[in-house]
């Protein structure tokens, strides 16, 4: 492939991606208030992938806020008190691929730095078999959420 029809095609996958970033963002269904209580209710409580998944799937429009703080606290809590269980987050992300991008999302400047650093070292030393993508990611995003909570 030439350099031009590279660059294009580039150029292109992005517009594409940026395309859709844009219309799912405009098809999100605003959170009502019954929802948000809800999900406010549930998000920092959540201790297992697949309860996470569910409340994703039921409250994921509510990802904001206070709610989104308590996200970032369940995913914390699973990636640091049942690290062993990433598989099944994998597993999970296998069908729904916009599921692992929020809970990468969600190892934020929000959490416990002690954790963070957790997630960071199990991600750098643990990492099961398969999952070194999804490791790397954490490694990745914890850096950056230390980097912001040292700055705050």
């Amino acid at each position: 492939m030439s350099c031009r029809k590279w660059i294009i095609a580039i150029t292109f996958s992005f517009l594409v991606t940026i395309s859709s970033v844009r219309a799912a963002s405009a098809e999100k269904k605003p959170c009502t208030s019954e929802e948000g209580r809800r999900a406010f209710n549930e998000a920092d409580r959540l201790r297992s992938w697949d309860a996470l998944y569910k409340s994703y799937k039921a409250f994921g429009h509510c990802d904001d806020g206070a709610i989104a703080e308590g996200f970032s606290e369940s995913v914390a809590r699973i990636l640091v008190d049942h690290w062993t269980t990433l598989s099944r987050l994998a597993q999970i992300a296998r069908k729904d691929r916009e599921f692992r991008v929020f809970v990468i999302r969600h190892v934020d400047a929000t959490l416990n730095m002690d954790d963070v650093e957790k997630i960071k070292q199990n991600a750098r030393a643990h990492c099961p078999t398969g999952l070194r993508m999804t490791c790397r990611d954490l490694t990745t995003q914890a850096d950056s959420a230390l980097k912001e909570g040292s700055s705050i």
